[in-house]
């Protein structure tokens, strides 16, 4: 007998796409960027470590209240409630009400102030982060020696130094004229030396990282401590890197606010 031949198995029937699935993905909008929130800055009458996030706000065209402490029992009143996390300021108020988060650390609130604006403050890059990120934590190394000398029962070394006349902190205070402050100096001056915008990260624009160091290094420049009116003048690409950031248009508008007020 022949063999039986096999049945032609039958092709599988295609379901339709789904009517208008292609044309509803390419009308779909992107969604709107959320409007910025609520932003209050805490911080005595004076420039200090709050001075680069005023700036960096500025430059980044984020409205925000420049809160500033009427007495020192003001803020230890704020301290003492615990609202600082870590009992100082600057702080940064986010948001209002019940929702209301307080954000304390100068880097860390200029990382947040960076990343909300839409101004190149922070780069999305994440190798060129890092980078302005180095810049900022060097001006914490950099200025560690000054505080640790200023607020010696702070970080406990009153009785080694012997307060603010004391041996310990004459030595102590030579060495940061001398040695210390001429390093970190010196290291800034070779970043602004290697860069072609006359920015520190070598960004087209500034960054973070020059509003937080161009800030200590201008406040250091009349520190006396440091003998910063002798030894400033010395770092020319520092001079210019200063200039450059108090010439920006937002930054020359809020000092002459200042000035009119």
């Amino acid at each position: 007998p022949r063999p039986t031949p096999p049945t032609a198995a039958m092709p599988a029937k295609k379901r339709p796409a789904a009517a208008g699935a292609a044309s509803s993905a390419a009308k779909k909008k992107p969604a709107a960027a959320a409007p910025a929130p609520k932003l209050r800055l805490l911080y005595f009458d004076i420039p200090g470590k709050a001075e680069p996030l005023r700036l960096a706000m500025r430059y980044a065209s984020l409205d925000f209240e420049d809160y500033r402490f009427s007495s020192r029992d003001e803020f230890t009143a704020m301290k003492t409630s615990g609202e600082l996390k870590f009992g100082q300021v600057p702080a940064l108020q986010v948001g209002e009400g019940p929702d209301k988060i307080t954000l304390v650390q100068t880097s860390a609130m200029a990382r947040y102030i960076g990343k909300i604006s839409n101004c190149g403050l922070y780069p999305e890059d994440a190798l060129l982060a890092a980078k302005v990120d180095a810049i900022v934590d060097q001006v914490t190394d950099m200025m560690c020696c000054i505080l640790c000398a200023k607020y010696q029962d702070r970080f406990g070394f009153q009785e080694a130094l012997g307060g603010p006349d004391g041996e310990g902190t004459k030595k102590v205070e030579h060495a940061i004229q001398t040695e210390v402050m001429p390093r970190h100096l010196g290291f800034f001056e070779s970043l602004l030396a290697d860069s072609s915008t006359g920015w520190l990260a070598g960004t087209e624009l500034p960054t973070i990282a020059d509003f937080v160091a161009g800030c200590q290094l201008e406040q250091l420049a009349s520190n006396t401590m440091v003998k910063g009116p002798e030894l400033l003048p010395k770092y020319p690409n520092i001079q210019a890197h200063t200039a450059k950031l108090m010439n920006l248009p937002a930054v020359k508008a809020y000092y002459e606010s200042k000035e009119s007020a």
